[in-house]
């Protein structure tokens, strides 16, 4: 599958949504990090929900662009929600041992 292209960002008043879906590899952080860069300049931002519902895999990497996302918005005082991926993106963030330090919002069943 194709790496991601954009990640798809929706601005909400003063909450921020972006999505990331495909492949998070060394060549979508050329395009995903930039992005969310951008999305962090939303004038007055209060709120940020990463979706990693539609990622297939993600690399080291990925997982450092979230992590360094994280970092930014803490040191703003900006709520992060990080929607989950599928199993196999979730067990990379949970051999890497920081699963439970990411403010992952609990599985949905069903």
């Amino acid at each position: 599958m194709p790496a991601t292209d954009s990640p798809s960002i929706t601005v909400t008043g003063d909450a921020v949504t972006a999505a990331l879906a495909g492949e998070f590899d060394m060549a979508a952080t050329f395009t995903a990090e930039p992005a969310l860069e951008r999305a962090l300049e939303v004038p007055g931002l209060r709120d940020f929900t990463l979706d990693l519902s539609g990622l297939t895999f993600i690399d080291s990497l990925g997982i450092g662009v979230v992590i360094e996302l994280t970092g930014e918005l803490e040191s703003r005082g900006i709520p992060l929600r990080i929607v989950p991926g599928p199993e196999p993106v979730q067990r990379v963030f949970a051999a890497a041992g920081i699963d439970d330090v990411l403010p992952f919002e609990p599985h949905q069943d069903g």
